[in-house]
């Protein structure tokens, strides 16, 4: 909408134009150049600013998830970051990519279509000589996989789909799935060279070891999604996610975990020397005596005093208190 002109600017306006301050001509001159505006034919705009920088945000998101169960799966740092999100065409990206390299054509159920993840092989086989207990460095020749190496990627593929549908559902529901594995990007075609696509490329570093990771998800396939694609919404989810429901529901998802819990019923100081000379029927001495608490172990931790006992056929305590009331380790 234009912006609406007071009674004052209009007596200004007119009065610069009757004085030939302001040439009227010139004014009509601007405004009809304001209105072209250059297009790339090759390369029409399917995704405008808002959305690129949501898809980024969104899988900002994704890195931080991945990051943490690859560093526990490799036992090596490993760090995910996004490099960029842009929209490309779908031959230009195809193009772009090296021969050979590891792709995995993905499903987005319930949206049509597919995508292309695509990995560096170096990275991918630093990630399968930590597998298979090497330091997690390749200096051998380029090379396409063999079957029992791309079976070997399976768990590092899983792990990145688990992210991104964690990631993606602040958005919608979207069940990534592995179809296929191609090793040829000539091979891997899932949209006309034409199509546009948005290209979310991360770098990720894993050991001493660093490699690019694509995603490149047609236009096509994201569109019906596309009116969820931008930052207000994306925010309004992120509030809905940590807001009173969730915290209700990570509640009773937790309330059903099992956790070990023990009693410390006292302890005492030994010599090696007493120590290998006991036998069985020599007594040790502890360090409660008769009525004193003991304590009551979540884990790790000290967490409650309690009473020792029985009930029934069993051994037992009775808990009088908790222990973060009371400094830890001196019960009354």
């Amino acid at each position: 909408m234009s912006e609406v002109l007071s009674q004052a600017e209009i007596d200004a306006l007119l009065s610069a134009i009757s004085t030939g301050d302001l040439d009227a001509s010139t004014i009509q001159e601007e405004s009809e150049a304001a209105q072209v505006r250059p297009f790339d034919f090759e390369r029409p705009s399917k995704f405008n600013k808002d959305q690129l920088r949501t898809l980024e945000m969104l899988h900002e998101t994704f890195c931080r998830v991945v990051q943490t169960t690859l560093a526990a799966q490799l036992r090596t740092l490993v760090e995910i970051t996004v490099t960029s999100a842009d929209q490309v065409s779908y031959g230009e990206f195809v193009r772009s990519m090296p021969f050979p390299t590891l792709i995995n054509v993905l499903s987005m159920s319930p949206l049509k279509g597919n995508a292309l993840m695509e990995m560096n092989l170096p990275l991918a086989l630093s990630v399968i000589d930590r597998m298979v207990g090497g330091p997690g460095a390749y200096r051998g020749k380029m090379r396409e996989l063999t079957e029992i190496e791309v079976a070997l990627t399976r768990n590092l593929i899983e792990t990145l789909l688990r992210g991104l549908r964690e990631a993606w559902s602040q958005v919608a529901e979207i069940d990534f799935h592995d179809e296929h594995v191609e090793m040829n990007p000539q091979f891997a075609q899932v949209a006309a060279p034409g199509d546009m696509a948005v290209l979310i490329s991360f770098e990720m570093k894993i050991g001493t070891v660093t490699g690019m990771v694509n995603l490149c998800i047609p236009h096509l396939v994201l569109e019906p999604v596309l009116g969820g694609l931008n930052a207000q919404s994306y925010y309004s989810r992120e509030a809905e996610s940590s807001g009173p429901g969730m915290r209700e529901s990570l509640v009773h998802s937790l309330s059903s975990a099992s956790v070990p819990v023990s009693v410390a019923l006292g302890g005492t100081t030994l010599s090696v020397a007493d120590l290998m000379a006991l036998t069985p029927g020599d007594v040790i001495p502890l360090d409660r005596t008769p009525g004193q608490d003991v304590h009551v172990r979540v884990g790790e931790l000290d967490a409650f005093l309690a009473q020792p006992g029985t009930r029934g056929r069993r051994l037992a305590v009775q808990i009088t208190r908790p222990l973060d009331e009371y400094p830890q380790g001196v019960p009354a």
